[in-house]
């Protein structure tokens, strides 16, 4: 019994390990903004951005880090003359992620409208910020 139990925690601690590892560093933060009350980072997967397809991820806290997002909306577009496409909600979790295709990451800029108790406001974030960062970091 007492080998089955320490056989059972060396497990668990080895999974907890190997998820860990899993999640790694695999995303580029610009420069916080603030809007309202809202602490607004933009995160970009893969990091440096590559032309193709790029996942961007908009976080939304309150002060403190407080989660305060909900019912905020968020949209996205590459181009000042596109349509705006809306970033899906991650479950309760304040962050909105969408998937975009990007031509040129050392030329292109993804604007960001934000809708939040009935207040809008439009972010403009320089995509080549994260092409520099070739080491990631956030």
């Amino acid at each position: 019994m007492r080998k089955r139990i320490f056989f059972m925690g060396v497990a668990a601690m080895l999974m907890v390990g190997l998820l860990s590892g899993c999640g790694g560093d695999d995303g580029n933060f610009f420069q916080q903004r603030h809007w309202n009350t809202l602490d607004i980072k933009l995160e970009t997967r893969p990091h440096p951005i590559q032309a193709g397809h790029n996942e961007f991820l908009l976080h939304l806290t309150g002060p403190k880090g407080a989660r305060l997002a909900i019912g905020a909306v968020v949209h996205y577009r590459l181009h000042p003359q596109d349509a705006w496409i809306q970033a899906m909600p991650d479950g309760m979790s304040d962050v909105f992620r969408r998937a975009l295709d990007v031509d040129d990451p050392r030329h292109a800029k993804l604007y960001v409208q934000l809708r939040f108790h009935g207040k809008q406001t439009q972010l403009e974030f320089d995509l080549s910020d994260a092409s520099k960062h070739q080491g990631g970091g956030k």
